[in-house]
């Protein structure tokens, strides 16, 4: 909303929530986080006119003549090939028609013009477009007046940008829309869980008055979700950099007790050390994506493992077959596992059934097998595991979505215990009920030490989460201690869950229950040592930076 020159947000930018609130003052300027996404944003934004005043002609670091000058256009190159590293690492090639939305002074655009794309670039300010090379294509202006074909560009990148735009998520659909099918996108942005903005909190040089908005990891992938984007991977953002660069960015910008810290720690250094390329991770994040469809309806893949479960399959898939979700289309994927009991030809039933898929697996290998089965069948935007018998309402759906359909959250969980420890109560076996209530608390105890959470119930069967939470991890695990790695997992990658109460009705062993007290506690520690420290991605993603030296 803008009135008298002077953009106001009345609710969210990303997932629209009105419960935005005050947060703190920075350079006379009033920042703002929503309750709901954890997004923050100024509010109100500056005028034109305040802009303008800030993006003259001192803005941008300039290339001199002497060390400074060679030193910054060095820093500026070396930083470059990191990023065009990244790309072609992600991309897959080298050729391709790519639009760069900057505002700086070319760098990656010449390079990746040399290594064999056809390059455009618009300008966002007139200031960064005079000191551009003309020749690469440019463009000057604001990209809402710029004219640019629709399902054109190859690749799109924007590095340090998009936080300056009064409306992100308008910029991310242009964008969208001049992408081909499955084309790229690359973003550098400053990020509120880098180290740096960790470390000096309302202190941190990201806030900025031209800085509009404050992504992180989550709000960046909740924004690109938004707006038609998958595959996403997110990494932290190396920059080259020397040291004397970084002390002059603390005069520029000052921080208390940090500004005196880096001058008084650089003051003895020699110039040559002062002067040397390192590769440095900034207070950004580096975030690569691709283009896919925007939908109207989303897709809900609904994963039912079963095994030996004919007591309770028939009533929970009428039960499935009949819920309703405003907003969201299902699919129901059945993964049987040649159950003894039967199971099986119930199951046989709905093999041709619509929006039914039935996987047949040859033998029981555990449930986390039957699981990630169930997830190479699963086409839907959003996934969430349902168990075969009877312990969870599925009256709770709709709560348990709600936050990923709003673009709030990518990862919930649905949690037993927030109503109280003792979410089993087994009549017959009361001390079992006990045991396990107690090696509930330990085993989570556990979990959140090494994890660095307070997750009330990690291991709940009702995992929700945006299928692209899973891009580029691969998951091993085959009994109950999947549910440790995908927790372990998407807690590594980023992901910090948001937790909604459920109701639960355990069931005992005389009932059916299939844990293991002798062999599963020994597999979830192990899980645990296992998936914290193991690498998280399994295979070659993005080529390691490589320390530069002059």
């Amino acid at each position: 909303m803008e009135i008298n020159n002077i953009f106001f947000h009345t609710a969210c930018p990303i997932c629209s929530s009105n419960r935005i609130h005050y947060s703190f003052i920075k350079n006379r300027q009033s920042i703002y986080n929503c309750e709901d996404c954890g997004f923050m944003f100024l509010n109100p934004q500056p005028s034109d006119e305040a802009l303008k005043e800030i993006y003259k002609n001192d803005y941008f670091p300039k290339d001199k003549c002497g060390k400074d000058g060679e030193s910054i256009s060095a820093m500026k190159k070396y930083t470059a090939r990191l990023y065009l590293g990244q790309l072609v690492d992600y991309y897959g090639q080298t050729a391709g028609k790519l639009l760069e939305i900057g505002c700086g002074n070319g760098d990656f655009i010449a390079l990746a013009k040399e290594t064999g794309f056809e390059v455009k670039r618009v300008e966002v300010s007139e200031h960064a477009a005079k000191i551009a090379n003309t020749k690469l294509g440019v463009v000057c202006g604001d990209l809402e007046s710029i004219d640019l074909l629709s399902g054109y560009f190859d690749i799109c990148v924007l590095f340090d940008v998009i936080e300056h735009f009064r409306n992100p998520i308008n910029l991310l659909l242009k964008i969208h829309n001049m992408l081909k099918p499955e084309g790229v996108l690359f973003i550098v942005t400053s990020s509120l869980d880098s180290w740096p903005a960790r470390l000096m909190k309302n202190n941190w040089t990201g806030f900025k008055t031209e800085h509009l908005h404050y992504f992180d990891t989550q709000t960046i992938q909740n924004a690109l979700s938004k707006t038609g984007f998958k595959d996403v991977y997110v990494s932290p953002n190396y920059k080259c950099l020397t040291i004397d660069y970084i002390r002059k960015h603390f005069q520029k910008y000052s921080v208390p007790f940090f500004t005196r810290l880096v001058s008084a720690s650089t003051f003895l250094l020699p110039e040559n050390l002062k002067r040397r390329h390192f590769n440095v991770v900034a207070s950004g994040i580096n975030v690569l994506s691709r283009k896919s469809p925007l939908k109207a309806i989303p897709l809900v893949s609904i994963i039912v493992p079963v095994y030996n479960e004919k007591a309770t399959f028939p009533e929970l898939m009428k039960s499935l077959l009949v819920k309703e979700l405003p907003g969201l289309a299902k699919e129901i994927v059945i993964v049987e596992s040649n159950s003894t009991d039967g199971t099986r030809e119930e199951v046989m039933q709905y093999k041709d059934r619509h929006g039914v898929k039935v996987v047949f697996e040859d033998r029981p290998m555990g449930k986390g097998h039957a699981v990630r089965t169930g997830l190479q069948h699963a086409t839907g935007d959003f996934v969430m595991i349902q168990d075969g018998d009877l312990e969870y309402d599925l009256n709770d759906y709709d709560e348990l979505l709600e936050p990923l359909i709003k673009h709030q959250k990518a990862f919930i969980l649905g949690s037993r215990h927030s109503k109280g420890w003792k979410m089993r109560h087994f009549a017959d076996e009361p001390l079992m009920s006990f045991v396990m209530n107690s090696g509930h608390i330990f085993f989570a105890t556990l979990l959140n030490l090494f994890c660095w959470q307070n997750l009330k119930d990690p291991f709940t069967m009702y995992k929700v989460f945006r299928r692209d939470c899973l891009y580029g991890l691969t998951l091993k695990a085959n009994r109950f201690d999947f549910d440790w790695e995908l927790v372990i997992k998407l807690l590594r990658k980023g992901y910090r869950p948001l937790e909604i109460p459920v109701n639960y009705n355990s069931r005992s062993f005389k009932q059916g229950k299939k844990v293991s007290f002798i062999k599963d506690p020994l597999l979830w520690i192990w899980a645990l040592f296992r998936f914290r420290f193991e690498p998280l991605y399994q295979k070659k993603i993005f080529n390691q930076p490589q320390t530069n030296t002059d």
